[in-house]
């Protein structure tokens, strides 16, 4: 098979539209017999009428219509041997001759009967064509909103690379550019140090970007933490005092999770730090996240000031600004004995 031939195939015969296919022929197939069923039934009791206003009238001649009966009731008496019983002694009675009166009201009666029958059964498939087209459409908008879903994580992925990179320039490529520099000045001291940092850093970077989001929100912080304290040989604790983590929307943790990353990434490389903490806790309508550090602190002037007067841009203040925006939230940095990142965002778990 060729693969445009597969390709079609594999468009044509999506489940969602077997199903629709399915229920259209079943939508179809019901009101057809449906109608036929009533209007042969109509037919069929304008004929017995026929033969009660010919008894009445004296008139019992009815040859003509004894194999017309047999052949038109076939279908209903095919299935119901009662009914099958019923019609043959009227044809007994036509063949002689014999008032058929009472006969044909009995009949009629247990006819309608069945008719009823069929139609609700006609009438269940045409609801279940009616369920089915509804499983249907529900595939489609899945299908529909997992698609989008797919292209926001595309996006978030190559948002994340391009973050990524802009970390490798800020970080890994400076320790590399003044490796470089003290290699040519013969300073061993100095070019091992780099070299060092730059390891770290590349093995910290494959660490965090290798996480397992399936797991729960407080083990990937603490595997966070760990990697941070393994690399670096700072001293990190975590203190969770949060019920609303739980309930939080999968993309509102992968942003903490990011932040949480950016931010451990930004203290490994300019705090010259040697303690962490990282707490969640509550509030009374929001949720607060604090990362605080030991180190040297920083203002948010001086990093913009630096950018403005280096080619060496520094991005990681406002990727942490981005992304809590993002949230909804506001994001305070205090420098004061270390800095202290404060995040609140407001109805988190709504």
């Amino acid at each position: 098979m060729s693969k445009s031939a597969a390709f079609i195939l594999k468009h044509v015969f999506k489940i969602e539209l077997l199903i629709i296919y399915v229920a259209i022929i079943n939508f179809g197939f019901s009101i057809y017999f449906k109608t036929y069923s009533n209007k042969k039934i109509s037919e069929l009791d304008s004929q017995m009428l026929k033969i009660q206003l010919e008894e009445n009238s004296g008139n019992f001649n009815h040859d003509d219509l004894i194999e017309k009966l047999t052949y038109d009731y076939a279908p209903f008496t095919y299935f119901d041997q009662e009914l099958k019983t019923e019609l043959s002694e009227i044809i007994e009675l036509l063949e002689t001759n014999q008032s058929t009166i009472e006969p044909i009201i009995t009949f009629q009666n247990n006819m309608h009967q069945t008719q009823n029958r069929l139609n609700l059964g006609y009438d269940t498939l045409l609801y279940c064509s009616l369920i089915l087209i509804m499983i249907a459409v529900f595939l489609i908008v899945e299908k529909s909103f997992k698609n989008r879903i797919d292209l926001h994580r595309l996006k978030v992925m190559s948002e994340e690379q391009s973050k990524i990179s802009r970390n490798l320039h800020d970080g890994v490529a400076q320790d590399l550019a003044a490796l470089k520099l003290y290699l040519e000045k013969e300073d061993i001291s100095k070019s091992k140090f780099y070299a060092q940092q730059a390891f770290n850093e590349v093995r910290y970077m494959i660490g965090t970007t290798h996480l397992n989001l399936n797991e729960s929100f407080e083990e990937i912080v603490k595997k966070l933490a760990a990697t941070l304290e393994a690399n670096y040989n700072i001293s990190t604790k975590v203190y969770i005092g949060s019920t609303k983590i739980q309930h939080l929307s999968e993309n509102v943790q992968i942003e903490l999770i990011r932040i949480l990353q950016e931010a451990l990434s930004n203290i490994s490389r300019h705090a010259n730090a040697s303690n962490v903490e990282i707490r969640f806790v509550d509030g009374i309508d929001d949720f607060r996240f604090i990362i605080k550090d030991d180190g040297k602190g920083f203002s948010e002037e001086e990093v913009e000031l630096k950018n403005k007067q280096s080619a060496k841009k520094h991005y990681g203040v406002s990727n942490i600004k981005e992304r809590v925006e993002l949230l909804g939230g506001t994001v305070n940095f205090i420098s004061e004995g270390g800095t202290t990142i404060a995040i609140t965002i407001k109805d988190s778990v709504r």
